[in-house]
């Protein structure tokens, strides 16, 4: 048995998030993650070269909840595989290579996240009244190489 693997995307949301509903009423989280690109120089220093940019898009419930949970400038991780979309625009064949992910997830790696949980609700406990929300959060340690690039 083979081990299940996917891709992971770090960057950040380079702009505002949307949230569209296809033909079949499936929602559409629509983003995009920017990542930076640095060269290593001989002193230890790093160069920014500038920033690469993908368009993100997930697809149904984990796309309602990612619309309400994330903004544009939120440090992010994207768990999927990358896809390329083939479409007409304006009379042009387009060829969009995106990155199509199943899980989108806050990169605690980079600053401190304060994150409000909801509790899981269960079909027998549909009645009652929910607890209210738990906070969590989660410190990374930062490297001073990431401190020095304002990250």
């Amino acid at each position: 048995m083979e081990l299940r693997t996917k891709t992971a995307l770090p960057g950040y949301l380079s702009r505002a998030p949307q949230l569209k509903r296809l033909s079949d009423g499936l929602a559409l989280f629509i983003g995009q993650v920017g990542q930076k690109q640095y060269r290593d120089e001989a002193d230890g220093s790093l160069t920014l070269l500038g920033t690469k940019y993908i368009k993100l898009v997930l697809l149904g419930e984990k796309a309602e909840e990612a619309i309400a949970d994330f903004v544009e400038g939120d440090d992010v991780v994207a768990i999927g595989g990358f896809k390329t979309r083939n479409y007409e625009h304006r009379g042009q064949r387009v060829e969009e290579r995106q990155f199509q992910a199943v899980k989108l997830l806050f990169d605690t790696t980079r600053d401190r996240y304060q994150v409000e949980r909801k509790p899981r609700r269960r079909m027998d406990m549909a009645k009652e009244t929910p607890h209210p929300a738990a906070t969590v959060e989660f410190r990374a340690v930062q490297p001073a190489s990431a401190q020095a690039l304002g990250r």
